[in-house]
């Protein structure tokens, strides 16, 4: 199975792209996490926990890229359930590897 769950922050201006039939949008998530050392939550010089970040690459197809594009923006808070695609592509003798999440669904929060 190839299911995956994230809750996070919009990071980047929602793109759209294709027709509004068969189209889609793309953002970019943030998810976050707090640093723990010794079994304590770490805090920065400002008081504020420490916290990893990982940035995911989210697609949504159709009406639900239609609905994202329409009502979210960056910034805004969502959870994200839907499968991770690997893509490689090559470009002038160079090969890229991408990660994406492909979103079944978008829950607004």
């Amino acid at each position: 199975m190839n299911s995956v769950f994230l809750s996070g922050r919009i990071t980047s201006d929602i793109t759209r792209f294709g027709t509004d039939s068969k189209g889609g949008a793309s953002f970019t998530l943030v998810t976050s996490r707090p640093v723990i050392k010794d079994g304590q939550v770490v805090k920065g010089e400002d008081g504020y926990p420490e916290t990893y970040d990982q940035f995911h690459t989210i697609k949504a197809f159709n009406g639900l890229g239609k609905t994202v594009a329409n009502h979210k923006k960056k910034g805004d808070k969502l959870i994200v359930h839907g499968e991770i695609r690997y893509s490689r592509n090559e470009k002038d003798g160079r090969t890229y590897y991408n990660t994406e999440i492909v979103a079944d669904e978008i829950e607004f929060l």
